[in-house]
């Protein structure tokens, strides 16, 4: 016996994407604004894109620590990443201008541990 499921048991379809957020969000019992924006949230996810192809590309090398140990291979690139962050950071305050701008981006393995 096959169970028909009615028109309710779907879910939404969605032609286009979302440009803006709820005026409130469940947030357990309460209904909570939204403290970012759909351009941030989407910005947001590429980052986190942009992350996953790295550890994609680190993983997928074809000499050294990678070939033999995949894991491994991004277990040693993420604490390079931490030792560069630290160094960044440094360099970063001993500038005369302390401000980040779009123009002072760091590379992103710098981006990846300042994220975490």
């Amino acid at each position: 016996m096959s169970r028909v499921e009615a028109p309710s048991d779907l879910p939404p379809t969605y032609t286009e994407y979302p440009t803006e957020l709820p005026a409130q969000l469940p947030i357990g019992p309460h209904q909570v604004a939204p403290i970012v924006n759909v351009t941030e949230l989407q910005a947001h996810l590429r980052l986190l894109g942009a992350i996953h192809k790295l550890k994609e590309v680190v993983q997928s090398q074809e000499d050294g620590i990678a070939t033999t140990d995949r894991e491994l291979g991004w277990i040693v690139f993420v604490n390079r990443a931490v030792y560069r962050f630290f160094a960044w950071t440094a360099a970063t305050r001993q500038k005369t201008s302390p401000s980040l701008n779009e123009t002072y981006i760091p590379p992103l393995d710098v981006i990846m541990v300042w994220h975490a």
